[in-house]
């Protein structure tokens, strides 16, 4: 399956960053725009949006709690500043 020269832990690293985040949502009828925080290994709006599923299940139950009935609809539009924090081992 793996050749005796791959290194499986060299290959498999992403850093991860700690990302300051403009999001909106809609709630009713109106929009509103705020910004927060959020720890990932994609640094794209894009990416978090389609890959991260804990960061957006953190931001959802931040913005519309647990007992939110209507539809959620919560998009990142920008990514104000990007740190790395570490690095992933998968």
């Amino acid at each position: 399956m793996f050749s005796p020269f791959f290194n499986y832990r060299t290959i498999m690293k992403r850093n991860i960053y700690y990302l300051e985040i403009s999001i909106s949502y809609k709630k009713g009828k109106s929009i509103i725009k705020n910004q927060t925080w959020a720890v990932s290994k994609y640094t794209t709006p894009q990416d978090i949006m389609k890959n991260d599923s804990k960061t957006m299940s953190r931001l959802f139950d931040l913005y519309y709690g647990r007992k939110y009935k209507s539809v959620k609809q919560l998009f990142i539009t920008k990514v104000l500043s990007k740190n790395k924090v570490g690095v992933s081992v998968v």
